[in-house]
């Protein structure tokens, strides 16, 4: 199996109204492909915990298509971004490269 690389392209946190059902904080990603990928950590879960969805292109349309880690939809209870990520990767037998600017806030 090849690795994938990624890059992350965008960071997006939200949810903090009275209408949001769930607080979420999302970094997305793209491969060299062009296919997308979201690593989700839910805020407002106790533990917070994350999902991932990928790949998927730009043009899809509905629900996004569910990726597991470590054979779960919902995984990672109380983990950091930077552990987080590190299964992402195992998973997807791939590699993240995170923009400079961007690179001192993966470890939170």
């Amino acid at each position: 199996m090849s690795t994938v690389r990624l890059t992350e392209i965008r960071r997006e946190t939200y949810g903090h109204d009275s209408r949001a059902i769930n607080r979420h904080s999302e970094r997305w990603f793209r491969d060299t492909d062009g296919n997308l990928y979201v690593l989700s950590k839910t805020l407002d879960g106790f533990p917070p915990f994350f999902e991932a969805y990928g790949p998927f292109t730009e043009e899809h349309e509905g629900l996004l298509p569910r990726l597991l880690v470590d054979g779960q939809e919902y995984w990672g209870d109380g983990w950091p971004w930077a552990k987080a990520m590190a299964a992402f990767c195992h998973e997807l037998n791939a590699e993240i490269t995170i923009p400079k600017q961007e690179r001192s806030e993966v470890k939170s």
